[in-house]
């Protein structure tokens, strides 16, 4: 079987025997001998795996793509004209040169090597001479193919990782890496064909800019260590106090004089505290424990790395979310209404514990429904509702519960069978006491799951909110239910509270379904410009960071061996 490096051997030798034929002749023999020699490398190597190309599903499509590209150009070259560099050559590698940029990693795309290769003049790649025809066709269908794979992490994630996480369920949007390289040559933009595919919500502008701080702040040796046994309170004195300002000066949490000698924790000190534990999702009570000194402890590197994550889940996004969409940030236990970039609606929210998470998915507000019955789910029937039935007779009529039948018959609790509880739907009256509250938030979908109102207000006081069975509990749900029903005048704020509170079920259609996104970030920015960070809820970023190193490991190999191929297609042949 032909191995990776004899395919891209072929392609090499293809290169060759173009070196040494057509001397002399026309331009129109010329291109027509550039063609020949990329088909004839195309077709070698379809026998095995260029050496660039990954041994996974991944690279086999991309590979695909590159062929048929050449073939719909009738085997044209795509970066050189006849033995010149065409500028959008420069473009690519300019652009492969800065994915770290993006948080993508630039050694995955042989930048160093394409950036000497056309640096050294001596080996003649891309020089007042020209291209060194030798090496012409090999580079060509390289640079084809990296158009192609850095195009398609830019617009669906790195290698396509969302679909290897079974717990992110948001659809991308559709991309054609082939189509958008066609269009991004015939149009003569290059690079703003590959800026146009990062996500255009300012969240990920500003986790990119978080990323360029953090790793200056790396590049400057990091913050200092904080002893772990630090326990001080607002008004005391501890010889590490100088150290915490230093720590919390780095990251522009504290902005005061640093005095080694000044071991009083006061008040400026205190409320860089409470901003850090604001920023980490924290209890901001400025008190100096074990938890937030845990988060202050956390090595730059490991903050990279996280924002190197999230930046990877909003390439899982489609790149408009909408004018007005809905986000949930699951970590952070926060809803935003977004509408043209401003958020005039936030709110706090209580999600899915650990054994009951709330699903990661997307999909579009078609209704609300005031004073709501709560239909249990049947799971929630078998594992608490019935238990609580056995135990004691009085658990329905207390809790406001009724029994219905298949047909949708009100039956007498004490004529159930206990044995048969799938003959059976239990509900909850409306009312304050309902566990929905007073009005619930719909966007079918295969879960089941919405927002809703909550009598268990007090939850919202908490920092950590995982208490739910999957939904979404609001903080605010009148505010939302205003929001959403703008756009009908009839419903003013106080026909809406009226129906909240009226105890009988109404259902109102939106006039124009909203975006929800029930997303997953552990770091982001917010739109007040904070770099906030939060734990790791689900441990969704130990899979991914898992699943990411093993990729790269990978994908890095690949680009070494592609790189090493290229160095030495570009020494001349021996004659």
């Amino acid at each position: 079987m032909t191995t990776g490096r004899a395919a891209m051997g072929m392609v090499v030798l293809a290169a060759l025997a173009l070196a040494g034929c057509g001397r002399g002749a026309g331009g129109t023999a010329q291109n027509e001998e550039r063609r020949t020699a990329v088909r004839n490398a195309l077709q070698n190597a379809a026998h095995g795996r260029p050496v660039f190309v990954s041994a996974d599903k991944e690279g086999e499509r991309l590979w695909r793509q590159a062929r048929e590209f050449y073939q719909a150009r009738n085997f044209e070259p795509a970066w050189i004209d006849e033995t010149s560099a065409r500028p959008q050559l420069n473009e690519l590698v300019d652009a492969l040169q800065h994915a770290d940029r993006e948080g993508l990693d630039p050694s995955l795309y042989g930048a160093s090597t394409l950036a000497a290769r056309r640096d050294e003049a001596s080996r003649g790649f891309v020089t007042k001479k020209g291209f060194n025809e030798s090496e012409a066709v090999a580079l060509d269908v390289w640079l084809t193919y990296l158009y192609l794979q850095y195009s398609s992490d830019l617009a669906d994630g790195l290698s396509d990782l969302s679909h290897a996480d079974p717990a992110w369920q948001i659809k991308p949007e559709p991309f054609d890496a082939r189509r958008h390289l066609e269009d991004a040559l015939r149009q003569n933009r290059v690079a703003k064909s590959l800026q146009e595919l990062t996500s255009r919500d300012p969240e990920y502008a500003g986790l990119r800019n978080a990323l360029s701080r953090y790793r200056d702040i790396a590049a400057h040796g990091g913050w200092p260590r904080v002893p772990d046994d630090v326990r001080v309170k607002p008004g005391q004195r501890n010889p590490a106090i100088p150290i915490v300002a230093k720590r919390l000066a780095v990251t522009d949490d504290y902005t005061g004089q640093v005095n080694d000698a000044d071991t009083a924790y006061g008040p400026a000190l205190e409320e860089a505290v409470r901003r850090f534990q604001r920023r980490h999702g924290l209890e901001p009570d400025g008190t100096l424990g074990a938890a937030v000194l845990h988060e202050m402890n956390v090595p730059v590197e490991t903050r990279i790395q996280q924002l190197q994550l999230n930046l990877e889940r909003w390439r899982w996004l489609p790149r408009e979310l909408g004018d007005r969409h809905i986000l949930v940030n699951i970590p952070e236990y926060r809803l935003e209404v977004w509408d043209r970039a401003r958020v005039p609606v936030a709110m706090r929210v209580v999600v899915g514990k650990k054994d009951t998470p709330t699903p990661i998915f997307s999909d579009e507000m078609t209704h609300v429904i005031f004073s709501p019955y709560w239909n249990v789910p049947p799971s929630i029937v078998e594992k608490e509702t019935l238990p609580a039935v056995m135990r004691d007779p009085g658990f329905l009529e207390r809790t406001n519960m009724e029994v219905i039948d298949a047909s949708g018959n009100r039956v007498d609790p004490q004529t159930i069978d206990l044995n048969e509880p799938a003959k059976y739907r239990f509900r909850q009256k409306p009312g304050t006491a309902n566990s929905l509250g007073l009005v619930k938030f719909m966007f079918p979908n295969q879960y089941n799951v919405y927002f809703h109102d909550t009598p268990a207000e007090s939850l919202f006081a908490r920092a950590t909110r995982s208490f739910s069975h999957g939904c979404v509990r609001l903080e605010q749900p009148k505010a939302l239910a205003e929001y959403v029903l703008r756009d009908q005048p009839e419903w003013t704020p106080e026909r809406i509270d009226a129906a909240m509170h009226a105890g009988e079920e109404r259902t109102v259609k939106l006039r124009s379904p909203i975006p929800v996104y029930l997303g997953y970030w552990t770091a982001r920015v917010t739109p007040d410009g904070l770099v906030q960070f939060r734990s790791d809820v689900y441990g969704i970023d130990d899979r991914l960071a898992a699943r990411l190193a093993d990729r790269l490991a990978r994908l890095k190999a690949r680009a070494a061996a592609a790189a090493s191929a290229a160095n030495a297609a570009a020494k001349p042949p021996r004659m």
